[in-house]
This record gives structure tokens, sequence and C-alpha cells, in this order.
């Protein structure tokens, strides 16, 4: 049985989606009220908060691998370490763990990254066998400019034009899938990239040509996208990660070449740009 978590996010989606209908159990832990993504025969669902023990207990019973991620905040290392105990406790003998380019506990600049480099040491002395992902720039996160994109043809961010290495999620998660069902992975530590490094200003003519119709990138001021990010809701100090996390990017602090990772484990090419704008351009129209 292997248990995956975080189904609603773009990796845990497609963690699911690698796994449906293939011979082999799988349980879904999904936060009430939330809808199952991705529906087969071998999937079942455990309802519930993923930090309460009772709900934690019934989701790990017989499992034997972990896809461990969860939504970034200031308690995502809080979060996996009761995961990780819960599993252990469980007899569960692997863990593969969702983190990020440039986790580093002791990472100055970026709050982001030092709470992913925290989850990942938090569980380190546990004793089961660790993967760690490192995923780069995920091509889904240009869905949240799809508004502005089918409105106004504009993407406006603090990104300035240094070339950022993407990746599409549903990449990570056929290298998560892979690594959950086959133990040769343990102790590896995979940086997972798509094929191209691209600024932000390149994909926006490359959006242009695929859209069919002009987009154009504006460059803004970090107090500005302050405001654009207050005005959708979201708390103080995701905003101010989230800037600081835009910056490193920009400052070309944590980018990083594309690599071969996607290739090498799951035998497939990474999805290009024009195959994520394909596959999701209902969403920018």
């Amino acid at each position: 049985m292997l248990l995956v978590t975080d189904v609603t996010g773009h990796v845990g989606k497609a963690v699911l989606a690698e796994l449906a209908d293939q011979p082999v159990p799988v349980r879904a832990l999904l936060p009430e009220p939330l809808e199952l993504p991705v529906r087969a025969p071998n999937i079942e669902v455990v309802r519930g908060d993923p930090t309460d023990e009772p709900v934690l207990q019934r989701a790990l019973r017989g499992v034997e691998a972990v896809f461990l991620a969860s939504r970034l905040s200031p308690q995502i290392a809080d979060v996996h370490v009761r995961i990780v105990a819960a599993a252990k406790a469980a007899g569960a003998s692997r863990i593969v763990q969702l983190s990020g380019v440039g986790a580093d506990a002791g990472m100055c600049c970026a709050r982001a990254l030092r709470w992913l480099g925290h989850a990942e040491h938090v569980i380190t002395a546990s004793g089961l066998g660790i993967t760690r992902l490192r995923p780069t720039v995920e091509l889904q996160s240009l869905l949240e400019f799809a508004s502005s994109i089918s409105r106004h043809g504009l993407i406006a961010g603090p990104f300035r034009s240094t070339p950022w290495t993407w990746v599409d999620a549903r990449d990570v998660g056929a290298v998560a899938a892979v690594a959950l069902r086959d133990a040769s992975h343990v102790g590896r530590t995979y940086t997972v990239t798509g094929s191209e490094s691209l600024s932000y200003p390149q994909i926006a003519e490359r959006l242009s040509l695929l859209l069919d119709r002009p987009v154009r990138y504006n460059d803004i001021t970090a107090n500005e996208a302050r405001g654009w990010l207050q005005a959708k809701g979201l708390p103080p100090v995701m905003i101010e990660a989230k800037l600081e996390m835009w910056d490193a990017c920009a400052s070309n602090l944590i980018n990083v070449a594309p690599t071969q990772v996607v290739r090498e484990v799951t035998g497939r090419e990474p999805r290009s740009v024009e195959d994520f704008v394909r596959d999701y351009r209902d969403q920018f129209h």
C-alpha cells in the first residue's frame, strides 16, 4: 500500500494520476470537504486533518511508502515530522519527500527555503528510507497569471529578465511515483527540472505564439507585487515569503541548469512549455 498526501496540490494530484489503475493499492489522504481529483479502482480515500493522530493512524495502516507533501507554510516542518513519526509507528519503511530547489535550513534571505530545508532536516533521523525531490519552478505557477493573460494579455511581476529553469508538476509527480514503487531510489536527492531555462519575457513571447495573440511581460517592483498579493488575500507571512522566493530566483541565487532526472528516472522526456500550454489552454482563454 502506498499513501499519497496533499493530493489536491499539483504534484500530489499528478502522483495519483501516475498510480491510477496500476497493480498497486493506493490510499489518498484528503482533507474535508475537498473532492478527490483522481479516481480509480486501486485508489481509496481517508478523509481528515493530516495532522490529526487518529486520521494518520487510519491513513497509514498497512502502508509501505509515503509521498510526503504539504502546502508551503511556516508549519511545514511540523506537519512533515508528525506524518513521518506516524508512518514509522505504523511500520512504513520509505518516504518520498517533496521539497524544492534551494532548500536550506540556513538560507539567509528566503524564509520559504528555510522552511523547506528545516522540513528536510527534521525527518532525517527518522530511520526511514528517504528520497527527496527538489523541483525547480513549476510551469503550473503561470496559472496564477491566467486571468491577467486571458483578459489583458499581460504577465506582471518582479521577475526581471533572469532565465528560470521550469518543470511541469506532472513530471515531478511521475518521478515521485517511480520512487514510491521502487526502493532503489532511497537515499537519493533529485533536482527535478524540465529541459529549458526561460525568462519571463521569453515565457510571454512563447505564450504569444502558442495562444496566437499578444502576451507581454511587464516588470514591476516588489512593492507593487506586494499590493497585488494583498488584494488576493494572502496572509502577510506568505506574501513576504513569496516575494523573497521570487527575488532569490530573479537574483539567480537558486537557479540551476536543466537536469536529466525526469528522463533517467521515468524513461520519458520532460514536458515542454508547448505541452503545458496545450494542456492548460482553456485556462488562458
